[in-house]
């Protein structure tokens, strides 16, 4: 699934594993593939399974979803996690998601119901190399596992580490290849993040989420288009939404270097999580990606959009 707002007949959900006979994961009898370029990901449902590709309305642009109708089934993080606590059984990987799930319940002090797994242990689908993926769920929480993240790079016993060189080599490969910036001013950035390290000998990533209760927009309530590419500097006013998925960032006092709207451009925001935690309050910060015009009620204003293109970037300005 794709953020949290979606339309009422249909849910956001980009494809990420595909069938095929020459799959290198396998479940089962059945062998599949992972795609993570969103241009590989419309192509394969263009060329394979059309009826996923639609024009949203509201969003103003091709996406991909799943009519309600044709769901056979929900994974849900929380009960995905549970299931694997209660296995008999564990492999090395779901043995180091369970441990490292409970060190975040003891030294965050979150309640279990606050954590979830996503990926592709969440459906079966993963190697002996395969990453962590872990949701927390609510402001609070996702705040408290942030935190005791934090303490936990500075305490080697833990076990979890920020990224470093030699570790940061495949992170850099997948996310970042084709922004143009190089792996080690991009590590300057990663490396300092809570929410994303190394845990076990595998790549970890905590994905926060808002609780339901605090999301506050409904499917409808603004509309968007794109207006085409930028790329600015600007100074971060508001971080509080940036820890989270979707991640948000409230801007001002922006340079526009390339691109020209007749818009305020106001925030970023991205879906996707490589873009969390990537810049703070009070920072100057260059941004690159599409920019939408947002309409909600009588009010207009921009955004920033990231994560559609691979060269799409946002990076404290002293980074550069």
């Amino acid at each position: 699934m794709k953020g949290l707002i979606h339309p009422p007949d249909r849910t956001i959900a980009f494809l990420r594993y595909y069938p095929t006979p020459q799959g290198k994961r396998r479940r089962g009898n059945q062998r599949y593939d992972k795609v993570y370029h969103l241009v590989e990901r419309f192509d394969y449902l263009r060329q394979h399974y059309p009826k996923y590709l639609y024009k949203d309305a509201v969003f103003g642009q091709e996406l991909q979803g799943v009519q309600h109708s044709a769901i056979k089934h929900t994974y849900q993080p929380k009960e995905s996690l549970r299931k694997l606590i209660e296995l008999d059984e564990r492999d090395a990987l779901q043995q180091d998601v369970v441990t490292f799930a409970n060190i975040l319940e003891q030294t965050a002090r979150v309640s279990p119901n606050s954590l979830g797994i996503s990926g592709s242990i969440q459906v079966n689908l993963h190697g002996e190399t395969s990453d962590i993926d872990l949701i927390v769920y609510g402001r609070r929480a996702a705040q408290a596992v942030q935190l005791a993240l934090r303490r936990a790079h500075l305490l080697p016993e833990e076990g979890i580490s920020g990224y470093r060189l030699e570790t940061y080599l495949p992170v850099y490969n997948l996310r970042w290849s084709g922004s143009g910036i190089s792996i080690e001013k991009m590590l300057l950035v990663d490396g300092l993040k809570a929410m994303h390290g190394v845990f076990g000998g595998h790549h970890y990533f905590v994905r926060a989420v808002l609780e339901w209760d605090e999301v506050h927009e409904q499917y409808g309530d603004s509309k968007f288009r794109q207006l085409g590419r930028a790329r600015a500097y600007c100074r971060i006013m508001d971080d509080r939404d940036g820890l989270f998925t979707p991640c948000r960032y409230e801007i001002e006092a922006m340079k526009l270097l390339e691109g020209r709207f007749d818009v305020e451009i106001r925030e970023i925001v991205s879906f996707r999580g490589r873009f969390s935690e990537q810049v703070r309050q009070d920072e100057e910060a260059i941004v690159q990606g599409t920019v939408e015009l947002v309409e909600h009620g009588k009010e207009k204003w921009g955004r920033f959009v990231l994560g559609s293109d691979p060269t799409d970037i946002l990076l404290p300005k002293n980074v550069l």
